[in-house]
Formats: C-alpha cells, sequence, structure tokens
C-alpha cells in the first residue's frame, strides 16, 4: 500500500512540508516507504510504520540550542551527551511533540524517541526504523546499500546487526558518543546469539 494512503499521512506529510526543508522531508518520506515494504513481515502494523517514518525527523532542523530548551520544556530526560551534541535529541524531542499533536502510540513514540542511537529493549518498530532510516534507498553511503542487501538475502536480524555496528563505529569516531549506541549492540549480541 502507498505511503500516502496510510491512514493519516496526509496530514503527516502537511505538517512535514511545515517544518522541513523539501530535501529533509523527501528523506523522511522514503524512509517511510522502504519500512512499510519489511514492516508487515515483521508482523508489524503497516500504517504505524508509516508514521514512525514520516515523523522520525519531524523536529531534526530545529537549532541545536532550541532543541535543549524544547527538551527542557517537554521535561525529557536531557544527557551530558546530549548537551554536548544536542542533535540527539531531535529524536526525543519529535517522538514527545509528535504524541501531542498527534496522539502517537506507545510502538512509535518508542521508535521515533530512539531512532538515532537504539537502546537495549528496543522494540520491533524501533528496530525496524533503525533499519530503514540507516539503509532508505536515497542514502549514497556504500553501507547503506549493504545493509539493503543483507535485507533481501539474509533477513532483518542480520541487516539490522550490521546496522547496529555501523551505528557504533560511526558513533566512536565522534568526540562524545552516546552510550546507548554501545549498548544497542551488546544487547543485540546477546539475544541474536
Amino acid at each position: 500500500m502507498p505511503v500516502a494512503r496510510a491512514a493519516r499521512a496526509k496530514e503527516y506529510l502537511a505538517r512535514l512540508h511545515q517544518v522541513l526543508p523539501e530535501k529533509k522531508a523527501s528523506h523522511c518520506i522514503f524512509v517511510a516507504e522502504y519500512f512499510a515494504s519489511f514492516a508487515e513481515s515483521l508482523g508489524l502494523d503497516h500504517d504505524d510504520a508509516v508514521a514512525a517514518g514520516l515523523l522520525h525527523d519531524f523536529c531534526r532542523c530545529v537549532p541545536k540550542e532550541e532543541l535543549v530548551q524544547r527538551a527542557r520544556q517537554l521535561r525529557l530526560s536531557i544527557s551530558g551527551v546530549q548537551l554536548e551534541r544536542p542533535i540527539l535529541l531531535h529524536g526525543p524531542v519529535a517522538a514527545e511533540e509528535c504524541r501531542r499533536e498527534f496522539g502517537l502510540s506507545d510502538e512509535v513514540y518508542e521508535a521515533i524517541y530512539w531512532h538515532t542511537t537504539g537502546r537495549p529493549g528496543l522494540g520491533r518498530m524501533g528496530q525496524g526504523l533503525c533499519v530503514a532510516d540507516f539503509a532508505e534507498p536515497t542514502r549514497k553511503y556504500p553501507e547503506a546499500g549493504e545493509a539493503r542487501e543483507l535485507l533481501r538475502k539474509d533477513g532483518f536480524d542480520a541487516a539490522l546487526r550490521f546496522v547496529a555496528e555501523k551505528k557504533a563505529v560511526f558513533s566512536q569516531a565522534k568526540e562524545v558518543t552516546d552510550p546507548n549506541t554501545e549498548a544497542f549492540l551488546i544487547w543485540l549480541r546477546r539475544v541474536q546469539a
């Protein structure tokens, strides 16, 4: 089923175009389409996958200082790492703002909240969004293509593990690393063993 036919998709798209530049809104659409293409094979609701994909970067273009301010206003927990790298707050702030505006399910809320870093115990919706965001078809880095190929050939769990490993490597290359990224990978290795 096309993304535009999903419940409330038109409403989400209209808001996306108000808060994001065209290139970032297009990325969200591609994430939603890609996620929807494999969501049902994971036992996930198509419309929830579309909602998570469309709304995951709802606050991605909010300036860093404003992300911290909004997180405080929303009474979100803010880590020292998030204060040093406020862009890591775009998922939590988007999850909370979208929940208030659109009434998201807990599953979609969690997926949006943790899509950047992951976390131990992350549900299947969140896992799927991590893969879809990393590997959507317009992503140009070679690892995105590798993740898509793994999903196609070896299945979701192989693709998810690959994405988590690559995110951990990319995170370690930064000056400040979110411990949730590494913890998510360790947890995944344990549950997939």
